[in-house]
C-alpha cells in the first residue's frame, strides 16, 4: 500500500485557552476512531465547555462516520446553547463539507 493511503496514528490533542476548548484530532477520523473523539467532546462539555472549536488541521482523511459526528454536535450546539466552531482542514478534508453541502451548515473560524 502507497504511503499517501497507509493509516495514519490517530491522537487527540484538547487544550484551553480564553474559555475556549479547543480538540485537534490527528490522524484517520474515522469509524476506528470516531468514538475517541466523542468520548473528548461528551467530557468537555460535561466539564463546562461553553465554546468548542474542533482544528481539522491534523486529518490526513475523514470518512462519513467523522461528518456525521461534527454534524451531530453541530445539532446539539444549536439545541443545547453551546458554541461549536470548526478549523478548516487540508484541501481533501475541507473538500467534503463541499461536496456534502454540509460547508454552509457548519461555523468556521481562523486558525
Amino acid at each position: 500500500m502507497p504511503d499517501d493511503f497507509a493509516p495514519k496514528p490517530f491522537r487527540c490533542e484538547v487544550s484551553h485557552l480564553d474559555g475556549t476548548a479547543s480538540v485537534r484530532p490527528e490522524g484517520d477520523l474515522d469509524m476506528s476512531t470516531v468514538d475517541d473523539v466523542e468520548h473528548l467532546l461528551d467530557e468537555l462539555l460535561r466539564g463546562g465547555a461553553k465554546q468548542i472549536v474542533v482544528d481539522l488541521r491534523g486529518l490526513s482523511f475523514m470518512d462519513s462516520t467523522g461528518i456525521t459526528l461534527l454534524t451531530r454536535w453541530n445539532n446539539a450546539a444549536n439545541r443545547d446553547g453551546f458554541d461549536l466552531a470548526l478549523i478548516q482542514g487540508e484541501d481533501r478534508i475541507a473538500r467534503l463539507f463541499t461536496l456534502t453541502g454540509l460547508h454552509e451548515y457548519f461555523t468556521f473560524v481562523a486558525g
